[in-house]
């Protein structure tokens, strides 16, 4: 029982900087801890990965990550993080934003993130869609590709002024 313990620690020890978002390093060492729910965890230092099955959900204040599969690469001694992998009905949330796709991959070297597999961001009433979205977290910005033969769709909603 102690090393399930301890393997759950370290592995809410390990998602701590898998923040999905772009934020000042001083305000990222101040977020809160990672909540992670799974059907089933599978655990493998060998492989240095963590996957977590079955309606996996990680939430770290503000941001959720959903998907049928959430797969934690990890390399050294440090266990320092390369890859967050989800896969299958992904939708991450964040305040009004919301990204779906069948798969996104966090490079947290670069804190980029990349959705395939029919992926959209929606804000509001506003969306972008595309063949693949790459969310740069730390300069707050992204590329839509159309891919071979296909488009960016994107709307727009003009916000409306409030008069005093």
């Amino acid at each position: 029982m102690p090393r399930i313990a301890a393997r759950l620690i370290m592995v809410c020890l390990l998602l701590v900087p898998l923040s999905v978002y772009a934020a000042p390093e001083a305000q990222k060492q101040s977020r809160g801890p990672v909540k992670v729910s799974a059907d089933r965890l599978e655990a493998d230092d060998q492989a240095q990965q963590l996957v977590f099955s079955g309606n996996a959900v990680a939430v770290q204040d503000d941001v959720t990550v959903r998907g049928d599969r959430l797969t934690v690469k990890y390399t050294g001694a440090q266990r320092d993080i390369q890859q967050l992998i989800a896969e299958g009905s992904v939708r991450i949330e964040q305040g009004t934003r919301v990204a779906t796709g069948a798969k996104a991959v966090l490079y947290r070297p670069e804190d980029r993130i990349v959705l395939t597999g029919s992926p959209k961001v929606t804000d509001g009433g506003d969306f972008v869609q595309g063949e693949e979205i790459t969310l740069y977290l730390n300069d707050k910005r992204s590329v839509v590709t159309g891919g071979a033969g296909g488009r960016v769709n994107a709307i727009f909603t003009p916000q409306t002024e409030k008069k005093p």
